[in-house]
Order: C-alpha cells, then sequence, then structure tokens
C-alpha cells in the first residue's frame, strides 16, 4: 500500500465531525474512486492523505511508514502525492500557465533547465504544450484544471489526488481529462479521486470505496462494489446506468422462463 489511513477522525470548528474513524488503505498503481454523497466529507480525506490536515485522532501511513507533520516531512510527503483540488482557481496564481507550473519544481531547488524540463513534459501529458505562454486569467475552467494537474505533475508524485476532477467540465472536456489521466495512470501513477458520479466511477476506476458520513463502508473492485445495491442505497446511490440496465436485462429474461 503507497497510502494507508487509519482510524482517521477530524472535525472542523463547531464540532462539525468530517472524518469518523475512517480507514483506507490504498494500492500502488491503481485508480481509486471515493464515491459518495456531496458533503459526506470526502473533500477532508484528500487533504488529509497529502498532510495538508492533521486528524485529531488516528493516523497515515506513507509507503508503510508513520506520515510526520514537521515542515521537512510535509515537503516530502507532498513531492511524493500531489492534490488537486476542485476549484482550479484556487491553485492557479502566476501569470502565465508556464510560470505556474514551474513553481513547485522550483520550489524543490531544481536549477532552470530541468524544470523547463518537466515544465513541458507536464503540459504535454495533459495536452496543454500550446497554453505555455497563455495567461492563466485567459484560460477557460477546463484549460485550468489541466493546469492545475499539470501543476501537481511537474513535482513527479507516485500518487495523484483530485477532488471531483471532472465537475463543471463538458462531455468534451471531461474525456479530455480523463484520457490525459489514464496516461498517466499507465505510467505507473496511482490515482484516487473523489466523486458522486457512479457512473464515472464504473468507466473509470480499478476500485471504488463507498464514502457515507466520514467512514468508509465498503471497499473493493468496481464491479463488486458498483453492484450492492444496498452498500450504494446506504450512501445514497445507485448503481451505474450500464450496470442497472443489466440487471433489468436479467430480471426480465428469468421473468420469462418462470
Amino acid at each position: 500500500m503507497i497510502l494507508d489511513a487509519q482510524a482517521l477522525n477530524y472535525a472542523y470548528p463547531g464540532g462539525i465531525k468530517a472524518l469518523d474513524g475512517l480507514d483506507l488503505a490504498v494500492a500502488r498503481g491503481r485508480r481509486l474512486a471515493v464515491l459518495g454523497p456531496n458533503g459526506a466529507g470526502k473533500s477532508t480525506l484528500l487533504l488529509h492523505l497529502n498532510g495538508s490536515l492533521k486528524p485529531s485522532g488516528g493516523r497515515v501511513l506513507l509507503d508503510g511508514a508513520e506520515a510526520a507533520y514537521s515542515r521537512a516531512a510535509l515537503a516530502d510527503w507532498r513531492k511524493r502525492v500531489g492534490l488537486v483540488m476542485q476549484e482550479p482557481d484556487d491553485q492557479l496564481f502566476a501569470a502565465t500557465v508556464a510560470e505556474d507550473v514551474s513553481f513547485g519544481p522550483l520550489n524543490l531547488g531544481l536549477d532552470e533547465t530541468e524544470t523547463r524540463q518537466r515544465v513541458a513534459e507536464a503540459l504535454d501529458a495533459l495536452g496543454i504544450g500550446d497554453l505555455a505562454d497563455r495567461a492563466t486569467h485567459m484560460l477557460s475552467f477546463g484549460q485550468k484544471k489541466r493546469v492545475a494537474i499539470a501543476g501537481a505533475l511537474a513535482m513527479r508524485p507516485e500518487v495523484l489526488l483530485l477532488d471531483e476532477p471532472v465537475a463543471g467540465l463538458d462531455h468534451q472536456g471531461a474525456r479530455r481529462l480523463l484520457d490525459a489521466l489514464a496516461t498517466l495512470s499507465e505510467a505507473g501513477t496511482t490515482l484516487v479521486f473523489t466523486t458522486h458520479d457512479v457512473d464515472l466511477a464504473w468507466a473509470f476506476a480499478d476500485e471504488v470505496a463507498l464514502f457515507n458520513r466520514g467512514r468508509v463502508t465498503r471497499h473493493g473492485t468496481a464491479a463488486e462494489v458498483l453492484a450492492d445495491r444496498a452498500a450504494l442505497a446506504e450512501a445514497g446511490l445507485e448503481p451505474p446506468l450500464l450496470l442497472e440496465l443489466g440487471f433489468k436485462t436479467r430480471e426480465e429474461a428469468l421473468a420469462a422462463r418462470r
């Protein structure tokens, strides 16, 4: 396991509980969808998995070792585990795309030549090499999403955490982004993404963790978990459309034989 959250507890000011004894193991090289309704605490989980938040109870293991929260330990953690939040404007701040994507590598102390190479590779991986000199405020929402991911990718993380990666994108924009993420996955990057879209989880994830009220209620392969109607209903979700059609076809066939 590259990441392992064990018995995490966390509450926001005012006693609002976001994580309640949560356990979640992330296998290296897999695509894991954290699936649950809005407001279930999925974003809070991602912020714990890269050290942005510290749990009030429990621990996070990184490659089998308990993660620490000193400045040096957090810097190393975030080199290995990148995070892209749902709103790209929260992460873009430089004047141009290339400047924004170069921020992370420069903070690693890399020289200009190595930084330029990483920026070019990250932009090419997301299919936005032609946007290098574009002002960030002139980008579309979908372009901003891909630039934010490129910024994380330029750090060459082992794990990429994505909060609702296709939210706000049209069909074409979502397809382009998923194609780019699939390429990263095939190159060995572990992907963990939150979503409330069961059809996205069915189409893209290797594994699914059902999330409800600050806990993982079911974790397994996408085929196993998304076929569990009871577990999905407990999380306020329904089976993916294609799977539901399969259920109905089978039920109709069985009824016809009776």
